[in-house]
């Protein structure tokens, strides 16, 4: 008998425009019902106005798409999605000239953003175009190398209440369900590009070494989470380069020079129409009308600068665990998707003779989805003639993440599992100071969100009692390091490289007297595997990887807040039996910012 084996497990992940909002759009096998939106929806609502159904009727439990298929016939090119319903309000009027509207209440939040008279149709599964819902799977990053992923299964709260009566014999008379949690986390990460390191912190901004065709611009405003964009080709020269680019599956790098949202995709096909292109992963910023568009060269050893920013607001991302049987029968196939995810914790580590690792060590969700259609004591009172005959609460049709999906999304752009080496301990730097200290043993750096999830009154989904948001608290870094110490010097000596500075730091409390008072220290940590490759962390945030200048450099005294280093909470010169003399650091920062260059275009 075929069993079901870690081994054969897979985890992948994609940032969601809006909180909940796992992106994918897939077509779905038409059902008999059909309607048009009534209004706007953006990324992330959790219900749509729509006109009376112009045929048959929806109900609760169905599955819907949301959102025109793109049709070069029709000149659509719109974002579409599947959601269930599991309410509506107002009152269904069947006829093709419809007079009233009704408001769909959606299992989870909206992915991309619909515009007023976009079609919702109800669908029976997942059917359509097999190839084009094959490209449009968006949730296939891995962060690394894995081996154990603490899944975000629901957790449930059960509470006995007691009522006064005479067989209770001190028992709990009944028990009523109560709130849900969704924590989960994916322990020693081993780094092999950049791309899980900014989710607990902000933003990331690219920057392409090399750029082609200039005098191209939007066609009109692009939002968060689109794939779909319209660009105004300019001058002949321009209109010859992005075509090209389309058609070749060239990368494109919107908004160059802005410091805080330039970023880079790839055509995901040939060109939709004359302004109409397809992008191989959703756009991470809002991009205002006529900013610039142009080519960017990913081949021949170009590289990319990858800025990751802090942000008060984090972005979520979903989670997608594919499972195989033993047998790979694909009917077995056991699939969940986590969508709403907060990066709450993490630590990056490296210790001598190792790799360079992280872990997301705890991520809050809202909600979960899986592919278990129904189950034999399941009464038809939770869902009944829904259109795929789901009776399992958390249902959800949804496109299987396959091992050929892996990678940056898109037509012939699934670039499978990353080719680069890890980041190793040995080609790290480490400097306080801007002074290297070669005989750091070990480090690790943790990151608190304080995020919390929040439960609101209002309806979710069918048995869904998990959070309704979940919000960032203060933010917390500190700092730990094992480091044998440098060669001595005289006890008169002010070298800052050598062995007793560290305790001079510990005494001084980063507090040097006279208008810098109470600065703290810099550090940067560098992890280089070749020319042009590299991960830089500066502590406190710099203009320029590695460069980091004096905290509090301004004269002002306002200059003061938001603008210290790096404090020692510990620094004890305990007598042990390491040699050379070893020190445990501990320590606090206030800003991080990390700065990393590759040949990787596509940042999720």
């Amino acid at each position: 008998m075929a069993v079901y084996r870690s081994d054969q497990a897979q985890v992948t992940f994609a940032t969601e425009a809006a909180q909940g909002g796992d992106p994918e759009m897939m077509e779905g096998t038409a059902g008999s019902s059909t309607a048009l939106l009534n209004a706007d929806a953006n990324a992330g609502a959790r219900t749509i106005t729509v006109d009376t159904i112009a045929s048959a009727s929806i109900v609760v439990g169905d599955m819907v798409r949301i959102g025109t298929v793109e049709s070069t016939a029709a000149n659509t090119y719109r974002e579409h999605e599947v959601r269930r319903v599991e309410a509506f309000a107002g009152t269904q009027q069947v006829g093709t000239t419809p007079g009233n509207t009704i408001t769909l209440t959606l299992d989870r939040p909206l992915a991309f953003f619909h515009a007023d008279n976009e079609e919702v149709k109800e669908v029976t599964a997942i059917g359509g175009a097999a190839s084009r819902n094959d490209d449009d799977k968006y949730i296939t990053y891995i962060p690394g190398v894995y081996e154990t992923v603490d899944t975000p299964d629901p957790e449930m709260s059960h509470e006995g209440r007691r009522f006064l009566g005479t067989q209770s014999k001190r028992n709990w008379s009944y028990a009523y369900p109560g709130q849900q949690t969704l924590t989960g986390s994916i322990s020693g990460i081993i780094l092999l590009n950049g791309w899980p390191l900014r989710f607990p912190i902000g933003s990331v901004v690219t920057t392409p070494q090399t750029k082609g065709s200039t005098g191209a611009s939007l066609h009109g405003e692009a939002k968060k989470g689109d794939i779909f964009i319209r660009i105004d080709n300019g001058s002949g020269s321009a209109v010859t380069a992005i075509n090209t680019a389309a058609a070749a599956g060239g990368y494109v790098c919107i908004d160059d020079g802005s410091a805080t949202k330039s970023e880079v995709r790839r055509f995901a096909q040939a060109v939709v129409n004359t302004t109409y292109y397809k992008l191989n992963a959703p756009l991470q910023f809002d991009h205002a009308d006529d900013v610039s568009v142009e080519t960017c060269d990913a081949d021949g050893g170009d590289y990319f600068d990858h800025k990751i920013i802090e942000q008060v607001d984090l972005d979520s991302v979903s989670w997608h665990v594919h499972m195989k049987d033993s047998g790979e029968t694909v009917a077995n196939n056991f699939d969940r998707r986590y969508v709403g995810g907060k990066i709450d914790s993490t630590t990056i580590t490296a210790e001598e003779g190792g790799m360079v690792t992280m872990s997301w060590d705890g991520v809050n969700f809202l909600n979960m989805v899986h592919n278990q259609l129904n189950q034999s004591t399941v009464s038809t009172n939770i869902y009944s003639s829904d259109s795929t005959g789901a009776g399992m609460p958390r249902y959800g049709l949804m496109q299987a993440i396959d091992s050929d999906d892996i990678g940056q999304p898109g037509t012939n752009n699934n670039t499978g599992y990353p080719s680069t080496q890890p980041y190793y301990y040995s080609e790290g730097t480490v400097k306080f100071f801007s002074q290297t200290f070669a005989r750091i043993r070990s480090f690790s750096l943790s990151i608190a969100n304080g995020s919390e999830p929040r439960y609101y009154i209002g309806k979710q989904g069918a048995r869904a009692r998990g959070p309704y948001e979940i919000k960032e608290g203060p933010r917390e870094y500190s700092m730990s390091c094992s480091v044998a110490l440098p060669d001595t010097e005289a006890a008169t000596g002010t070298d800052q490289s050598t062995a007793l500075e560290l305790f001079k730091q510990l005494l001084l409390e980063g507090d040097y007297g006279g208008l810098l008072d109470r600065r703290g220290f810099t550090a940067s940590l560098k992890f280089e595997r070749a020319a042009n490759d590299y991960i830089i962390i500066d502590i406190p945030r710099s203009s320029e990887g590695g460069t980091i200048g004096s905290p509090l450099e301004g004269t002002d005294n306002r200059s003061r807040l938001n603008e210290q280093g790096i404090f020692i909470n510990t620094a004890p010169h305990s007598l042990t039996t390491d040699n050379p003399f070893q020190v445990d650091l501990d320590m606090i920062f206030r800003s991080i910012e990390i700065n990393i260059r590759d040949t990787v275009p596509t940042y999720p």
